[in-house]
Formats: C-alpha cells, sequence, structure tokens
C-alpha cells in the first residue's frame, strides 16, 4: 500500500500574467486580473451491444476548448485604448492571435506557462456606470482559442 506524500507548498491562483507580445504596444503589460473558464473536453458517440443491450460509448474524437472570462482594471493609460484597438479589430474582422501565453508565478518563479494558439477576443463588457459608485473601472472579455498546451517549465 502506498505510503501519503506530505504537501510541501500549496499553489495559489494570484501571481499571473497575459503574454500579449505578438501587439507590441501590449506585451506583458495588460494587466489582467482573472482569467477563467480555461479547458477541453470532447464528446461521445454512443453504440448499443446487440447482444447485451449495453451502451459502449467512445470518443467522437473532437476537442472542444471553452470560452474563457478575461477581466482587467481600466487604467486610463495607453494599453486600455490599444486593448480597445485590439478587441475592435477582432470582432470586426475576425483577427486571431498566433500566440498568447498565460504564464503562472509562484513564489516569483515561473511555474505554469499555457500557450494559446487563434486566440481571439469575442466581447467585451464594461461595468455599470454610477454616480454614487466607488468600485473599480474593471471590464470583462470573453475570448476563444483553437487550440492550447501546457508548456514544460
Amino acid at each position: 500500500m502506498a505510503t501519503p506524500m506530505i504537501p510541501a507548498d500549496a499553489m495559489v491562483v494570484n501571481g499571473w500574467y497575459l503574454d500579449l507580445s505578438e501587439i507590441s504596444d501590449i506585451g506583458i503589460n495588460a494587466l489582467f486580473q482573472t482569467l477563467e473558464g480555461v479547458s477541453r473536453s470532447n464528446g461521445t458517440v454512443e453504440v448499443v451491444d446487440a447482444g447485451t443491450n449495453k451502451k459502449l460509448k467512445f470518443s467522437d474524437q473532437l476537442i472542444d476548448y471553452s470560452e474563457m472570462t478575461l477581466t482587467r482594471t481600466y487604467q486610463n493609460n495607453k494599453i486600455d485604448t490599444v486593448m480597445e484597438d485590439l478587441v475592435t479589430e477582432m470582432l470586426t474582422t475576425g483577427l486571431k492571435l498566433d500566440e498568447v501565453i498565460a504564464v503562472k508565478m509562484h513564489n516569483g518563479v515561473q511555474v505554469k506557462r499555457i500557450l494559446f494558439t487563434g486566440f481571439r477576443f469575442l466581447s467585451e463588457e464594461h461595468p455599470t456606470w454610477d454616480t454614487e459608485g466607488t468600485e473599480k473601472y474593471t471590464v470583462s472579455y470573453k475570448a476563444t482559442c483553437d487550440d492550447y498546451a501546457i508548456l514544460p517549465y
């Protein structure tokens, strides 16, 4: 019987950045706060075995990359304008970025990198404007990709 291992450390969800170096005016400075929905799945094809009346399930061999949501706080600088222009171009022309990398840091060291290919913003959503509001001006972006790979670090 295997002996359970005692954890030596625990990774946390903060300490990450999105590298948009293909867009020279942004680089890694867009300062996204959250990235959620990074997942992939495939479907199932069912066949009934006539002899046993059991359903047998097989992969449909199609990989579906889910829609992601990213958020960032406006900083009243050039990056806000560059992001607005990038999203507008993607929405109007269908532009995709060949390489976007999400980098996860832990105690100042890279511990995980995810390479997104065919990355595209699908929408942007601005917060409610409120004359009495005191919240950060946080913008949400929906995005998708054609593929992603977890890279060695």
